[in-house]
């Protein structure tokens, strides 16, 4: 799907993590996130363990937005929202948690993790690509939260 230039509401300082195990949804989802923003920076981490590596060994890097599976092997959704909430340089990273579970427990303990959403995965093509749509107009447009520079300064 194309979208009309009026709503690209990401650019090249716009960093995205998709953290999903499953290589079809992180390929839809990052498909998806660059026919939405061809220039935003969509990376993809297999596993939570590799998130968590990735944000301890670099420096501090902007992140606009990370899209967490919550069941993934090695360390799942929840264990790293626990490790973010639990480390005050990344927790106020935004979250969105993006699984198949529509599980209350799953979705409530979510939410008492410091997830910022937690959104159903849809099955359909067309329905998954605007439901990515809609994750990154709110996060990138509608929501009003401290720029990614004031967070950053605040951490020091």
């Amino acid at each position: 799907m194309s979208y009309p230039e009026s709503i690209i509401i990401m650019n090249k300082t716009t960093k995205i993590v998709l953290v999903e195990d499953n290589p079809a949804d992180a390929q839809l989802a990052h498909l998806a996130f660059k026919s939405i923003s061809p220039e935003a920076d969509v990376i993809n981490f297999s596993n939570g363990k590799d998130f968590l590596d990735h944000l301890d060994q670099s420096s501090i890097e902007p992140i606009s937005l990370v899209l967490l599976d919550l069941n993934m092997p090695q360390m799942n959704g929840t264990e790293v929202l626990k490790t973010l909430q639990g480390n005050k340089s990344w927790a106020k990273i935004p979250v969105v948690v993006f699984s198949s579970s529509k599980q209350e427990d799953d979705i409530q303990n979510c939410y008492d993790l410091g997830a910022n959403a937690y959104v159903t995965k849809p099955f359909d093509y067309a329905e998954f690509e605007q439901t990515i749509e809609a994750i990154a107009r709110f996060w990138g447009n509608l929501n009003q939260s401290p720029s990614i520079k004031n967070r950053m300064l605040k951490q020091f």
